[in-house]
């Protein structure tokens, strides 16, 4: 991968959450915390709740790559955050405006890397093995679109049920 697709890469992974903040912009309060009658459904404010968690383990993860690389990162079990947190009764909106924050602090941080830098940080994953700096910052950008479908698919259902 080159400095410049480095760079682009950087560029989404930090601007992932804007289509996400535009979908829940408006929405109410009913919609934010209507549950699907899907097996293991979230509400639209869970999923926004745990993007911030999912962040703030980024934020060691990468800073981690970098500063000690090679180091093993914990895994963390989102369902038992989820409702031992108690995801429902935290804004989710805020959360989102978090979670952009620590996008925002995070890219920083990667674009201040010089090519060396990149290419010789990385994390081991428990589950997922050793992962590069760029593979971790890939499989993050795509973590937006993967709860994208999820908002979605719950703001189709909510305007089902009305």
């Amino acid at each position: 991968m080159t400095y410049a697709e480095k760079m682009s890469l950087v560029d989404a992974f930090e601007n992932a959450y804007f289509r996400i903040e535009a979908l829940v912009s408006n929405i109410s309060d009913a919609e934010l915390s209507f549950v699907p009658a899907v097996d293991s459904a979230w509400s639209i404010n869970e999923h926004l709740v745990h993007l911030l968690d999912a962040d703030s383990n980024l934020v060691f993860r990468v800073r981690g790559a970098v500063a000690e690389s090679g180091i093993t990162v914990p895994v963390w079990d989102q369902e038992a955050w989820r409702s031992k947190l108690k995801y429902s009764l935290d804004d989710g909106k805020k959360c989102l405006q978090i979670a952009k924050g620590l996008r925002a602090f995070i890219a920083g941080s990667l674009r201040n890397l010089s090519d060396a830098e990149w290419e010789a940080s990385g994390i081991v994953h428990p589950q997922r093995g050793p992962m590069k700096l760029s593979d971790v910052v890939e499989l993050y950008r795509g973590h937006a679109d993967f709860h994208e479908k999820y908002i979605i698919r719950n703001k189709e259902a909510f305007a089902a049920a009305k």
